[in-house]
């Protein structure tokens, strides 16, 4: 027990502990119920005090424990009760209040169970401490009759094992008010005080020495928590230290220990990432900041202007179950990271075992939800508990529960730390069956971060998976086969990117609110706000999952998807997909569709092809992106799964019967990779006509060479069999079609495809009695130099096509020089085809030229005019012409 003459120094330290708030904010509240008799605050919705009627449980469990630990009186003490000008009557109110609270409240039996709830019975024994010398000087019989004899039942009640909350900060607090009213009660009974203070002292040491990791982190899973603790660690040490107890010591060394996590975890901007019952304020402006004595605390949460940077920029604590990384100290744009493989207590516990939260740029990229408030009840509370709002695995559509006992069930494991990042295993299996094990790997490139995550998932059974991936506020995403980019401001701040070894299906959410709620972000205690949260779906037993997170040097190349100028729309059907819809110029033009497929582009560029083409022809047209996997599926398929057909067969049906259109108004067209989607959708629909430049028909023997990642995503495998797998697809579906649909192919002499993949499909086509494509072979073209042709022979078949002619064209370009008054025209035709030009003003004919193998012709000596040529072409020893006509030109 301390002395006499250690009681000046104890006094003076417990009265700097004590709470309150002193800024315009707590004036305004506090005047409020001087005006008005209503008690405000920054968290709870305004209350009426009629006459002690706001008590009566209406409000939620933190209204209520708010309400009863009489905590708005922080907002009193250093405004309207220090001010001359308010101080009487804000005593005499506050007095009355108290005095109307303990008659109301005589016997915990028959209270509402805020009342004496633990934690709360010892908020208010501390605001009646920091209330009673003002209420001494002020009305000192009331108070001798009514404060202190409420004072010292709450402390003998505080005292009570039996009421004790061991074991958890609420227990803390009791012993805290209890310590608290032994130094500053004016109470004789010294032994009585002396009982008190040792019973407080060796609770307190116990609690502190069970509610830290070996780590010194508090085992409360929320870095608030944590903070929140340490400071009266600090603060018990500084009693300990003026009452000379033999404990001050261990106190010391246990802040110093607490001070690393503290300013590990508070993220770049000052404040702590949104992790279980995190609520977010930022740390340098709370009055936090003189906690801990260090000068890296102090440097963390003031942004770097006091104190002195840390010396490590990660900290990994595998008996916490923490990770963390930041790129820069002192910098609020820096990149943060913070992975949670923590299951240290059942307190303040969310559901977010294995949550991987990222910052960077000042924005919040993946994040959680935060706490919504303490009402298991309320539906929002208990999805900011769930897994479903967090960056976990959920297994079967059912999240884990808050808490289970299963601590021993999540771990960390680090692999390797490294000054700039680190390896770390998160293990959680707290799940029936399944067990998910989380690897992180987070490494520097040039100073810019990479983040690599690999999920392995292995159950003895089949299981329905989800992984997700909730988003800050501030960001846009555009959402692709498997991954997504996220914009800030339409400038492109981060992207992942999924390789799995499964069928994935990515969707994204926003602010659901039934059957259950999905895609919400909690500020602050009960407000809620919309939030986009990715889901990748996937089924099977033991599954493994690749995520590649970049900050630059992005895995999607930047196609302007999210632009609001771009238009890009999102289907969602079995798989979703991203499309562009242009309506034709005219009412001709819009009665029919072309769908385009696009070609092989680099990984992770996924755009449309022919844009500038099919604009030129008054068309409605549809552009599908193949944004699957890391360079396309062929529009077909993931791990064998023919979900990504199937979308896209209902996408365009959709669209078609949005217009009004039947499939014989549609033409599919495409080159390489685009041809042979072209092909398959055209055929399986089918499409009035189908327009392939040289088209990969035997998909596995050609993607099994020069991009064996597509033959991994499309098969689920590189081997025999998985490429006789993708060999047969467009046989199984244009080799065996219908005579539905007319089918053009351009393809050149050089280009291996023509042996390889066309001669295939036309034998294929001819044993199963389907008629063969139109087949235009260009000599000298190789399958690079595809695409350059391909666009004039897809023009000119689309200019039949939507004028109504049955005719195949070459290709060919048509231009006029003014200066000259001459138009000419340029034919690409296969070897040994004999030519003939006629050339029309209007419906006149005005020029032509005889038959020969001249590709190139000019008409000049024009008189101004529309044009347009009539091209006649006779196939090697055919006798029988055919013909087609361009478009119309004009010479000024």
């Amino acid at each position: 027990m301390f002395t006499t003459d250690q009681l000046p120094a104890l006094r003076a330290a417990v009265t700097a502990q004590l709470p309150r708030v002193a800024n315009d904010a707590a004036r305004k509240r506090a005047t409020k119920f001087l005006s008005l008799r209503i008690v405000s605050s920054a968290s709870f919705p305004d209350v009426a005090f009629d006459g002690g009627a706001l008590w009566v449980e209406k409000g939620t469990r933190g209204q209520q424990r708010y309400l009863h630990g009489l905590l708005f009186l922080t907002d009193w003490f250093e405004t309207i009760l220090s001010d001359t000008a308010t101080s009487v009557e804000a005593a005499t109110s506050a007095l009355s209040i108290v005095e109307t609270w303990a008659n109301l409240h005589v016997d915990p039996q028959t209270s509402p169970s805020m009342a004496y709830h633990d934690e709360t019975t010892a908020q208010r024994l501390i605001n009646l401490i920091s209330l009673h010398p003002i209420l001494i000087e002020h009305d000192p019989d009331k108070t001798r009759t009514v404060i202190e004899p409420l004072m010292a039942d709450t402390a003998a009640l505080l005292a009570r094992e039996s009421f004790h909350a061991a074991g958890n900060n609420h227990g803390m607090f009791q012993d805290l008010a209890l310590l608290y009213w032994t130094i500053m009660s004016s109470s004789q009974n010294d032994s009585q005080r002396e009982e008190y203070f040792e019973k407080a002292m060796t609770r307190l040491k116990r609690y502190f020495s069970s509610c830290f990791t070996a780590d010194g982190v508090h085992v409360e899973n929320t870095p608030t928590y944590h903070l929140m603790v340490s400071r009266h660690v600090s603060n018990v040490q500084k009693i300990a230290h003026e009452a000379g107890h033999p404990d001050a010591e261990y106190y010391v060394s246990l802040v110093q220990r607490a001070e690393r996590y503290a300013t590990h975890a508070l993220m770049p901007d000052g404040t702590f990432p949104p992790i279980s019952d995190t609520q977010q304020t930022n740390v340098g402006r709370s009055g936090m900041q003189k906690v801990f004595p260090g000068e890296g605390f102090a440097f963390a949460s003031s942004g770097g202007a006091l104190g002195s940077a840390p010396a490590d920029r990660c900290l990994v604590l595998p008996d916490s179950g923490y990770a963390i990384y930041r790129s820069e100290w002192g910098n609020p744009d820096a990149a943060y990271a913070f992975f949670s493989a923590a299951y240290n207590a059942d307190y303040h516990k969310h559901s977010d075992d294995l949550s991987f939260f990222l910052r960077s740029d000042g924005i919040d990229l993946l994040s959680e939800s935060g706490p919504y408030g303490y009402d298991y009840k309320h539906p929002f509370s208990r999805y900011a508990y769930s897994q479903f709002a967090h960056n976990s695995l959920v297994v079967d559509g059912q999240s884990l529960p808050r808490t289970d006992g299963k601590q021993g069930k999540v771990t960390l494991r680090a692999v390797e730390e490294h000054r700039d990042g680190f390896t770390v295993i998160g293990t959680n299996a707290r799940y029936e069956d399944v067990v998910h094990e989380r690897t992180v790997e987070v490494t520097e490139d040039a100073g810019v971060p990479r983040f690599g995550l690999t999920d392995s998932i292995s159950s003895d059974g089949e299981h329905e998976y989800q992984l997700l991936w909730n988003l800050g506020t501030e960001v846009d995403v555009t959402l692709h086969g498997q991954g997504f980019e996220l914009f800030h401001q339409n400038r492109k701040v981060m992207d992942l990117m999924i390789t799995a070894d499964v069928p994935t299906v990515l969707s994204l959410h926003e602010g659901v609110e039934k059957p259950r709620p999905l895609g919400w972000r909690f500020p602050k205690f009960g407000e809620a706000q919309p939030a986009k949260v990715v889901v990748i779906s996937f089924k099977g037993s033991s599954v493994r999952l690749d995520t590649r997170i970049r900050l630059a040097d992005f895995s999607y190349a930047d196609r302007g998807l999210s632009a609001p100028d771009q238009q890009w729309s999102r289907y969602r059907g079995e798989v979703p997909l991203n499309y562009l819809f242009t309506p034709g110029k005219s009412a001709a033009g819009r009665r029919r569709l072309t769908v385009v497929f696009s070609a092989i582009q680099e990984p992770g560029d996924f755009t449309y092809n022919y844009k500038a083409t099919v604009d030129e022809v008054d068309i409605s047209a549809l552009y599908i992106l193949d944004d699957f996997g890391d360079q396309g599926a062929y529009y077909h398929s993931d791990h064998r799964s023919d979900t990504i057909f199937r979308s896209v067969q209902s996408l365009i049906k959709a669209v078609a019967e949005k217009h009004g259109l039947a499939l014989s108004d549609i033409v599919t067209v495409g080159s390489s990779k685009g041809g042979t989607a072209a092909l398959i959708h055209g055929c399986a629909l089918p499409a009035g006509m189908i327009i392939a430049g040289a088209p990969q028909t035997r998909i596995g023997s050609f993607v099994s060479g020069p991009h064996p990642n597509i033959l991994q995503f499309m098969a689920g495998g590189v081997g025999d069999g998985d490429v006789a797998h993708l060999d047969r697809l467009v046989d199984d579906i244009a080799g065996k079609a219908d005579d539905g649909s007319r089918i053009s192919i351009l393809v050149g002499q050089n280009d291996h495809h023509l042996p390889n993949h066309v001669q295939p499909l036309l034998e294929s086509m001819s044993t199963n009695g389907v008629t063969r494509p139109a087949v235009t072979v260009l000599p000298n073209l190789s399958h690079s130099d595809i695409g350059s042709v391909f666009r004039f022979f897809l023009a000119a078949n689309l200019e039949q096509w939507v004028s109504g002619s049955s005719e195949e064209a070459l290709p060919y370009i048509l231009s006029a020089d003014v200066d000259a008054r001459s138009i000419r025209i340029k034919v690409y035709a296969p070897a040994g085809t004999q030519i003939s030009y006629r050339l029309f003003q209007g419906s006149d004919l005005v020029r032509r030229r005889s038959y020969s193998d001249r590709q190139v012709v000019v008409f000049d000596d024009l008189s101004p005019g529309a044009y347009r040529v009539r091209v006649f072409k006779l196939d090697g020893d055919s006798t029988e012409a055919t013909a087609f006509t361009t478009r119309w030109i004009k010479v000024t």
